[in-house]
């Protein structure tokens, strides 16, 4: 006897006549089974459909009796996972039929329990048939090649797990997380599997980023935060097949705020990973950020909110300036008055000898901030000419722009033609499917880039112009709008018109950005031209267009030096008292 012999009918007949091989077969009543794994669809050997559809042409070739179909979409892997597997055993255990019909075994059972189980009911004549397209296992039959069959079905599972994993660890060292990107961001979709990546998502990712400047700000609570988000600009979750496309929750922003993925970090059953996509804030801002919201994300309590508290630094020992609230009743009156006063927190090592030891009330220190704004505080006519010279100065640059958007246009419809005609030589048979996605993937790849060029450069046509107006609009009645503002806004234009705010002897030093000094050195210039008359005055005496062309020359230098100097928001720096009593 051969060594595979145990393993065949006795009947050599029934490989002479395969209709034999499914002759009892026809006495007995069979359940459907098919199922597919729910993790990982597209990489099962066939669908459910497909394999009800080969069981289908078995059924009606050996005309068998089936009572009943079962389709799940679960995992076998773990015991009593599948409720509609463990309603067939019932039934099979109950007498209702006494067979059952599916595409493979793996298809039953995946783990040793399941397995046992319906061996079990085989060799007790429970289970008098498993028919499958390529052989059937029956009661009467040896026990041994079904039991090999399901120990490799488990065997392999074990082995894919084993894999996976490690799969999904090199993932992480390569720095690709394995959930869902974090709002902000977008997951690429290549069909080449392991090729996609986290980006930037162009539509929500500057509206994420204004959220942690905020934040940063101290100037709003992450409510206020919040509401701007959703109600200002517009900001909406990422909207999926089942949930999204909804506001931004409280749950959601608090998350956000402390989520070490947006400075480029993140962790995998316990161990830190770095990221391999762009980090949307610092590890320093993130820091700052849990210090502003306290433990646990939670805001801190607070008594009383000062408008300056967190914005200013004592010019002695570099210690916080701070607030408190004094009450004194007038003796004249009986009125109990409430006053707001600033000092020295001195809490920096060595700060006990600083001699800032005066309060300064809140009065005295707002008149301050306001004598520092009236010297940059311009008039809504300088903005008109300054935006008139400058959309006439750089006409040739906004149409350099536009030919260069016009470019990536014109390689975006080509790059589409390509992808169209691979589809039709893969159809056609003209290349492999390998070369096919191979190809596939390389075109994607080019259009992404050229799409993101594109984008780019109309950012940058549109933005330039938009930039230079805000920063008008910043100094345009500056001071009203201090003096009249509420708190929030005293503090938001006191974080945009400079940093590193320090107090001494009753004084103020702040370093403020280049392009603001720019605006008070043409300001005092254009002014001079003038001989400091008001600007609705030139325009009745010498109208619009013979008024600009005086100052042209000075609004062109103002606009040159404006539009290459940045912005500056953030620094952290204090100067030295020397540097403050120069």
């Amino acid at each position: 006897m051969r060594g595979n012999d145990y393993l065949r009918p006795a009947d050599k007949s029934v490989y002479r006549c395969p209709s034999l091989r499914f002759m009892t077969m026809k006495k007995i009543k069979y359940f459907i089974y098919a199922r597919k794994s729910s993790v990982g669809e597209t990489q099962q050997i066939l669908s459910i459909e497909g394999q009800l559809g080969e069981l289908q042409k078995m059924i009606q070739r050996e005309n068998l009796a089936v009572v009943d179909v079962y389709k799940e979409s679960r995992s076998a892997h773990i015991p009593n996972n599948r409720p509609k597997f463990d309603e067939m055993m019932k039934r099979l255990a109950k007498g209702e039929a006494n067979g059952i019909i599916t595409w493979h075994t793996n298809r039953l059972s995946r783990n040793p329990k399941e397995s046992g189980h319906i061996q079990q009911m085989l060799q007790d004549g429970i289970i008098a048939s498993i028919a499958l397209p390529y052989r059937q296992f029956r009661s009467e039959d040896n026990a041994l090649l079904f039991s090999i069959e399901t120990s490799e079905a488990n065997q392999y599972s074990r082995d894919l797990s084993v894999n996976v994993k490690r799969g999904l660890k090199q993932k992480y060292e390569l720095g690709y997380p394995p959930s869902y990107a974090q709002l902000g961001y977008l997951n690429t979709k290549s069909i080449i599997r392991g090729s996609n990546k986290i980006i930037e998502d162009p539509e929500r990712w500057h509206i994420v980023r204004k959220g942690f400047d905020l934040l940063l700000t101290g100037a709003y609570t992450v409510p206020q935060i919040l509401d701007k988000l959703n109600d200002t600009y517009g900001l909406r979750t990422r909207p999926g097949n089942i949930k999204g496309g909804k506001p931004l929750s409280r749950s959601g922003i608090y998350r956000m705020f402390t989520n070490p993925f947006y400075y480029g970090v993140f962790y995998r059953n316990g161990i830190q990973y770095q990221g391999a996509y762009k980090p949307m804030i610092t590890v320093e801002e993130f820091d700052a950020i849990q210090l502003i919201l306290g433990r646990k994300g939670k805001p801190r309590p607070k008594h009383h909110v000062f408008a300056y508290t967190g914005l200013m630094r004592c010019g002695v020992c570099g210690s916080a300036i701070t607030a408190c609230e004094k009450q004194k009743r007038i003796k004249s009156t009986g009125e109990l008055k409430t006053y707001t006063l600033y000092h020295c927190t001195r809490r920096k090592k060595g700060a006990a000898t600083c001699t800032e030891r005066s309060y300064i009330a809140v009065q005295v220190l707002e008149q301050l901030i306001t004598e520092e704004l009236s010297s940059y505080q311009i008039h809504a006519v300088f903005k008109e000419w300054g935006l008139t010279v400058a959309r006439a100065n750089y006409q040739n640059e906004i149409e350099q722009y536009q030919q260069l958007i016009d470019a990536q246009i014109t390689h975006e419809i080509r790059l589409q033609r390509e992808l169209n005609n691979l589809v039709d030589l893969r159809i056609s048979g003209g290349i492999s499917e390998e070369t096919y996605f191979q190809k596939k993937a390389e075109k994607d790849e080019q259009l992404i880039r050229v799409q993101a060029r594109k984008e780019g450069f109309e950012t940058k046509a549109k933005n330039w112009m938009e930039d230079i107006e805000n920063q008008f609009n910043f100094t345009i009645q500056i001071v009203e709008r201090f003096q009249n503002g509420d708190l929030d806004t005293k503090k938001e234009i006191c974080h945009d018109f400079g940093w590193n705010w320090v107090l001494k002897e009753k004084k103020l030093f702040i370093d403020k950005p280049e392009w603001l000094e720019a605006f008070k050195k043409y300001k005092n210039s254009v002014e001079a031209v003038f001989g400091r008359l008001e600007p609705e005055k030139i325009f009745e005496n010498k109208g619009v267009n013979a008024s600009l062309e005086l100052v042209r020359p000075l609004m062109c230098a103002l606009v040159d030096e404006v539009r290459t100097k940045p912005k500056v928001t953030t620094e952290t720096t204090v100067p030295s008292t020397s540097q403050i009593a120069a």
